[in-house]
């Protein structure tokens, strides 16, 4: 992007996500003309529990507090054989989506945006300097055309504003989980994660809402793997669910252009739009709020957006690269994975934190150089 926007531009916005949400707090209070369009009746969303690091604090600049339910101080990692417990320096907050999207509005629409619901999106053209944004008013099934400066797609995995500037998508996996009782067994200051490669290659997890209830889920290829996964488990575990949560999640792809979505360079995507997931944990939340960080850079400052997202593009690369290894790990690997956190390597995952990878990788390899060993390993038997 060149220096050619000004504050006295206008910026529309196509999703009331997380992201987009973001982007328009930010770009609103700066006095530029913000303007949000979502096909649903609120800014709500689908209602899904959520755990992130503490590092929202440092991307958002302050507490969400209303829409923290939780925080946790343990975790706890589970193979076939082997069971570690790590003690969190910064805890780890468990967030209600819902909630934290109607803060994000209230803030939006406080600095100045402007958020019309029942508005969907069908395509946009553009006109030199501007671009022409075709949209449907859902309450009244008329259509409205929009001019604005700047056009982004904060839309979600299914990017709209994407299939239409011809992006060819991003890889997607199933996200389900179940709210349940939390067991009298179990801490509601614990987060428990279990590794079961031969039912996914991700993991289980269970993520205290509070002392009474529980979300317990996995990431699977697709609905009905998910959905067969998770009942045995639920069963196994003696776990009797009350509501169910899906969605779907954009996996982040090496040298990945997509940020762009014209050859003008004044449309843009972020969020899960943009797959700005890291995929270890397949956790977008902190990464996508960095994203609109970085596009509010770009827009008013006439950064290049791509160059702008660097630092974040590494992250990312190498939660990918780490989870193409992951994915490899037998239940044996787990095992011996596992059974070598213990001193120095233990202390610095209590200390590490997942959204700031780079900073903590080679630590982590300097400290257990077998970790190399094993990933290598994993890796070979892959090709064998």
């Amino acid at each position: 992007m060149g220096g050619g926007f000004s504050r006295n531009m206008k910026v529309t916005i196509i999703g009331a996500s997380v992201s987009g949400l973001f982007l328009a707090y930010l770009l609103a209070k700066e006095g530029v003309e913000v303007e949000i369009f979502e096909k649903e009746e609120n800014a709500h969303g689908s209602l899904r529990t959520l755990i992130v690091t503490s590092k929202i604090y440092e991307a958002m600049e302050f507490i969400p507090e209303e829409s923290i339910l939780n925080k946790i101080k343990h975790l706890e990692l589970s193979s076939r054989s082997q069971t570690l417990r790590l003690e969190l320096k910064d805890p780890d907050l468990v967030i209600e989506r819902g909630r934290l999207l109607s803060l994000l509005a209230h803030l939006a629409e406080e600095a100045g945006a402007k958020i019309l619901f029942r508005h969907r999106f069908e395509g946009f053209a553009q006109f030199g300097k501007k671009t022409l944004v075709s949209l449907r008013n859902l309450k009244i099934n008329e259509p409205i055309k929009v001019s604005t400066d700047v056009l982004v797609g904060a839309d979600g995995a299914l990017s709209t504003v994407g299939r239409f500037a011809s992006l060819d998508g991003h890889p997607l996996v199933t996200l389900l989980q179940a709210r349940v009782t939390l067991p009298q067994s179990m801490s509601a200051d614990t987060t428990q994660i279990w590794f079961r490669p031969d039912q996914t290659k991700y993991f289980y997890w269970l993520i205290p809402e509070s002392d009474r209830t529980a979300a317990v889920g996995l990431i699977a290829n697709d609905s009905r793997q998910a959905e067969a996964c998770l009942t045995e488990f639920l069963q196994s575990k003696d776990l009797e669910p009350f509501e169910f949560q899906s969605a779907l999640v954009p996996m982040h792809r090496f040298r990945y252009g997509g940020d762009v979505l014209s050859e003008e360079r004044n449309v843009f995507a972020v969020g899960d739009a943009a797959a700005q997931v890291k995929v270890t944990t397949v956790g977008g939340v902190v990464t996508g709020l960095h994203g609109a960080r970085a596009l509010t850079d770009a827009i008013l400052n006439g950064r290049n957006y791509p160059k702008a997202l660097r630092k974040l593009k590494i992250e990312l690369n190498l939660h990918l690269l780490i989870r193409q290894i992951l994915n490899r790990f037998s239940g044996e690997d787990y095992d011996q994975l596992i059974g070598m956190i213990h001193g120095r390597l233990k202390e610095t995952l209590e200390e590490w934190n997942r959204d700031e990878l780079t900073q903590s990788f080679l630590r982590l390899i300097w400290t257990e150089p077998r970790l190399i060993k094993l990933g290598a390993k994993a890796l070979l038997k892959s090709f064998l």
